[in-house]
């Protein structure tokens, strides 16, 4: 796992660690860095989990095939469970801890 410059953790979730782990084996899987581009840093919503520590997002501009990030988002969701939320955005993937009781 690379963080990019600047990329803040203060008040991570435990949550968050763990799908730290299991998003870091997926890209070792698939032979491709994992990279966090945002965690508690830069802006976001109003209402974003990134503030409470509970989402972070990653770069995915060095995978240049779309199906491979498919695959690779697929992986993280069925690895991740129902209570982190797992959405490919137009330059990265965001994901979040979000438990559904």
């Amino acid at each position: 796992m690379i963080l990019k410059d600047g990329v803040r953790m203060n008040g991570v979730s435990h949550e968050l660690i763990i799908a730290f782990i299991i998003v870091n084996e997926v890209f070792r899987y698939f032979d491709y860095q994992f990279v966090v581009t945002s965690v508690t840093d830069s802006k976001h919503s109003n209402k974003s989990l990134h503030y409470s520590g509970n989402a972070f997002d990653l770069r995915t501009r060095h995978i240049k095939d779309s199906k491979m990030i498919d695959s690779i988002v697929n992986v993280i969701k069925q690895r991740l469970g129902k209570h982190y939320d797992v959405i490919l955005e137009t330059d990265h993937i965001h994901i979040e801890y979000q438990p559904n009781f």
